[in-house]
């Protein structure tokens, strides 16, 4: 990670592959703190089955967490041949975050049976 006086924000330069790897747990956190809020506002009622049960989160497909991800750092690319990127951490998870709204355009909530049928079709 690279700050300095003159920029204090952290910045991180590595491969996609690599960012996917350390920097991608901690933004999915980010998000499912969003995801917690919209599943209490349901009151837990499952987008398919209708029925009261614990929710998960399921990107609408075509969405994924991954997808995202990437359509963000093309911005952050500085090597395209070794797919080389350099992101100030600080603004992709607001980009990161701000992609995944309005939220409802971007997941359902699903009990854990629906999610696993959803994700098989």
């Amino acid at each position: 990670m690279i700050s300095s006086k003159d920029n204090p924000e952290a910045e991180i330069i590595c491969t996609i592959n690599d960012f996917h790897k350390f920097i991608g747990p901690r933004i999915r956190n980010q998000i499912q703190a969003i995801t917690k809020k919209r599943k209490k506002e349901l009151n837990h009622i499952c987008d398919e089955c209708k029925q009261n049960k614990e929710l998960e989160a399921a990107h609408i497909k075509g969405n994924s967490r991954k997808d995202i991800i990437n359509n963000l750092l093309i911005n952050f690319m500085i090597d395209r041949e070794r797919q080389l990127i350099r992101v100030n951490l600080k603004e992709f998870e607001r980009l990161f975050i701000e992609s995944h709204k309005p939220i409802d355009k971007y997941f359902r909530f699903l009990c854990s049976e629906c999610h696993v049928k959803y994700d098989k079709d």
